[in-house]
């Protein structure tokens, strides 16, 4: 389920998203690359499910 109409993430891809945010503000708030794309590709997936799931 979607947290709103506008966005794509649900609640489990959010919580994602802010365990990897919460290690980059361990880091003085610098996300590496590699936590960018991960972020990247939480997004994308998520838009991939819900573009496939209308009408």
């Amino acid at each position: 389920m979607r947290i709103n109409d506008t966005d794509y993430v649900n609640h489990t891809e959010a919580a994602r998203i802010l365990g990897t945010a919460l290690f980059a503000a361990l880091r003085r708030g610098n996300l590496t690359p590699r936590q960018k794309q991960k972020i990247d590709r939480i997004l994308a997936e998520a838009e991939a499910r819900e573009t496939s799931r209308k009408p």
